[in-house]
Order: C-alpha cells, then sequence, then structure tokens
C-alpha cells in the first residue's frame, strides 16, 4: 500500500476511529481481556459477599466517632462513611482493595489488584474508567505491541497506588481505594503526548481537546493533594493521589523513553528460561520484535498519522528508530 493510501491522511484520529470503525472487534489482545477481566471482578464483587460480623460494625462505629466530631454544622454527612457497605460485605474487595496498613504489613499485592475492582454500588467509576481505555489503550497497544503495553499498564496501576499510599502515610488518614483510574491516568496522559489535538466529548456533547483535558485532570486532583498536605482532613471519595501517581509515570515514561520489557528482560532468572521455554535472543530494538508483521504495520501507520497531524519534528528517537527499521524492512521485501 501506497502512503497516500493509509488512512492518517484522513481528517480522523484513532479516537473517531474507534468510535466509527470496527469498534470491539478490532481492539487488540490485552485491552480486550483487561476491560473483560474488569467487568467480570466488578460482577464478582456485587454477587461474592457476606454478612457483616461483629468486628465490622465496631470498625464502622469507631470510624463514626471520630469523624463525627468534624461532621458540618449544617447538618450534612461530610466525610461520615457510608453505612450502605454494611449490608453486605464484598469478600471480592476485602481481599484485593487498596488499604494502607495491609500493604506495609506485607500484603503488597493489594498495590495491582484493587485497580481491577470498582465501586460497586453505581456503574458510572468503571463505565467511565473503561471508556477512555477503550478510546486511548488500543492505539498505545499498536505503538508499543501487546507485551510492553501491557507492562506499562500494570506498572501504571502499581505507582498510582504507591502515590495514594505515600499521601495516606504522610497524612495519617486510611481511607480504602479501589479503582483502575490511576492506571488509565497514565493511558491518558501517553496518549495525549503523541496526539494532544485530538478531540474527545465529554458527556458526549462538548468536544475538548486531550491535551486540555489532561490539563483540567491535573489541576483538578492536585488541589486537594496540596490540601492534604496542609493538613486539611477531607474525603472527597475521589483517590487524587492515585490518579497524579499515574499522570507523572505516563509522562516520565515517554520521557524517558522507558522500555519495561527490556528491564524485564535484564531480570528474567535462567531457571524461569526452563519454565517458560526458550526465549529469543535479546535485540537492541525492541518493538520490532513482535515477530506479527501486523503489529509492525500499525505502529508505523500511528507514527505516520502523527507526522500529517502535528509534522516531523514532532517524533521521538524511538519513534524515529521504528520508521528507519521499517524502511529497511520493506526495501529488503522488494529486492
Amino acid at each position: 500500500m501506497g502512503i497516500e493510501g493509509r488512512d492518517y491522511f484522513r481528517d480522523s484520529s484513532p479516537y473517531t476511529d474507534r468510535l466509527t470503525g470496527w469498534g470491539w472487534i478490532a481492539v487488540p489482545p490485552v485491552c480486550k481481556w483487561l476491560i473483560i477481566i474488569n467487568i467480570v471482578v466488578f460482577l464478582l464483587q456485587i454477587f461474592v459477599t457476606r454478612q457483616p460480623r461483629r468486628q465490622d460494625l465496631e470498625v464502622y462505629l469507631q470510624k463514626y466517632k471520630e469523624l463525627y466530631k468534624e461532621a458540618p454544622e449544617d447538618g450534612s454527612p461530610g466525610n461520615l462513611p457510608d453505612f450502605s457497605y454494611l449490608s453486605q460485605i464484598s469478600v471480592v474487595e476485602e481481599w484485593l482493595q487498596l488499604e494502607t496498613h495491609k500493604v506495609v504489613g506485607g500484603q503488597i499485592w493489594r498495590l495491582l489488584t484493587n485497580a481491577f475492582c470498582h465501586e460497586r454500588f453505581g456503574i458510572w467509576h468503571l463505565l467511565f474508567n473503561m471508556l477512555f481505555f477503550y478510546w486511548f489503550g488500543p492505539t498505545l497497544e499498536s505503538m508499543y505491541g501487546s507485551r510492553e503495553f501491557l507492562l506499562f499498564y500494570l506498572t501504571a496501576a502499581m505507582i498510582a497506588s504507591l502515590a495514594y499510599v505515600g499521601l495516606e502515610l504522610v497524612t495519617g488518614e486510611s481511607v480504602p481505594a479501589i479503582g483502575a483510574s490511576g492506571a488509565v491516568m497514565a493511558v491518558t496522559m501517553l496518549y495525549a503526548i503523541y496526539y494532544p489535538r485530538s478531540e474527545i466529548y465529554v458527556m458526549m456533547v462538548i468536544p475538548i481537546e486531550v491535551r486540555w483535558l489532561v490539563v483540567l485532570y491535573v489541576i483538578f486532583d492536585l488541589h486537594p493533594v496540596l490540601l492534604a498536605l496542609a493538613g486539611y482532613r477531607q474525603f472527597t471519595g475521589v483517590a487524587h493521589a492515585a490518579h497524579l501517581g499515574g499522570l507523572a509515570f505516563g509522562f516520565l515514561y515517554w520521557k524517558s523513553d522507558l522500555r519495561l520489557e527490556s528491564f524485564l528482560d535484564r531480570l528474567s532468572m535462567p531457571h524461569w528460561n526452563r519454565v517458560f521455554g526458550p526465549r529469543r535472543a535479546v535485540r537492541v530494538f525492541r518493538p520490532m520484535q513482535e515477530g506479527v508483521q501486523g503489529d509492525s504495520d500499525a505502529q508505523v501507520d500511528v507514527i505516520l498519522r502523527k507526522i500529517h497531524d502535528q509534522g516531523e519534528t514532532s517524533l521521538t528517537d524511538h519513534e524515529r528508530q521504528i520508521l528507519t527499521a521499517a524502511s529497511r524492512r520493506y526495501q529488503n521485501r522488494n529486492r
């Protein structure tokens, strides 16, 4: 196919293609499975429950006594705990949600597993996280390859959790947290770096460029964190520190040209190879190592689309390497 025949010469973006193209069928495997897993865990949160015990009531009552002193004088609930949770205790949340004192006590799996849980008493938390991930994630998976993108997403989730735990250790607060928002924020940041002028529609009506959406998120999340650091006790129901951790990781990942695949390969032990089978020799240039021609072409398509939208000067060194390698491959094919 000639360069003029590729879809980046149309007035479109990966986001709009996601809405008007093949949709779910075209979603690459990692994005598809992560969305499915989040939905399955959400259903398990709802159905795998137990009756509250006496100790659950004691914990909630103690929390109520602590926060009652700071309740607003106008009679609004303020920071008071939501006792609706006591009707049924979700066993899944008990084991997967992020709780600072339990992480410090050694339950480090919670740094990752909380990112697969969402608020079970409403659909919006899960819906918006998965929509943003569905819009932005597939493009990044096509650019970086499935393995690298999966490592990026999981690492972003853990970095976001560490940011949340860190703030709680500083402020002395202890509020459980769940949600993929931190990892999704990292995905959104990385997408915005490559496609800053791509527009999305807030509430399906108001158009806004992704770069300005990221700026708004930074402002929206930074303010409550600054208040918490200044000593103001508050509970917004949003893990602002986790959001900022995800946004920061997404930016630093791009800025440092980090490749988690290469890092993981260096950590691989010989006995792992005996368990999982022989690995291919590590090449200097990782992104083109996926082996599937379609993945390489998808990466080239994304980069050429970026050149069309923003000019050649917007390319990173990593993207130039991808184009150079692809050019050599095409030349060898035509010989």
